[in-house]
């Protein structure tokens, strides 16, 4: 299928709102803090538009910090129950990167401060709060976490029977085959 096509069939069955939120922190242990709407301090975040996908979309919010860092890998995902209607809104969470640059960052035009991560998480609303706890863990593990409104799920599996699931994988690996 064509990327086109992908879209509307991806468009008629998924009927979840899309955000994507980007952790950027400094060496000295704060995060990149920039006010939402509502003028509240909150992670850079923003819906993904149609077309886009969640890496390109956090590639847009990053890009808007104006700090020139590049985008690592998907930290957690976090499904949340929305109020107004039976469905659930995803948030993808991304690591934005490590500035080395100072705390006076002048990010997305000044309107954006650098916060010491425990006042962050004072700061920030619940559900962002948890998840930027959980996206720091994620970057610690070196793992994703998946989140549902806001709380780490168990994702662990126990008690696996250990099996070999392609014999001869190795084997494939060697050079010149």
């Amino acid at each position: 299928m064509t990327k086109h096509h992908l879209s509307g069939f991806y468009g008629s069955v998924w009927k979840r709102p899309a955000t994507v939120a980007v952790i950027v922190r400094t060496v000295a242990g704060s995060v990149l803090l920039a006010p939402d709407a509502d003028g509240l301090p909150a992670l850079p975040a923003g819906m993904v538009k149609t077309g886009e996908d969640p890496r390109e979309a956090a590639s847009r919010i990053l890009q808007a910090t104006t700090l020139e860092l590049p985008l690592g890998r998907i930290l957690a995902i976090d499904y949340q129950q929305t109020p107004d209607s039976p469905s659930e809104a995803i948030t993808f969470i991304y690591d934005g990167g490590t500035y080395d640059g100072g705390e006076l960052a002048a990010a997305a035009g000044g309107q954006a401060d650098f916060l010491d991560f425990q006042l962050a998480l004072l700061e920030l609303s619940r559900t962002q709060a948890a998840q930027l706890k959980a996206g720091m863990e994620a970057h610690e593990l070196l793992t994703v976490l998946e989140l549902r409104d806001g709380h780490r799920l168990d994702t662990v599996q126990r008690d696996v029977p250990r099996r070999d699931l392609l014999s001869g994988f190795d084997e494939t690996l060697t050079p010149g085959s």
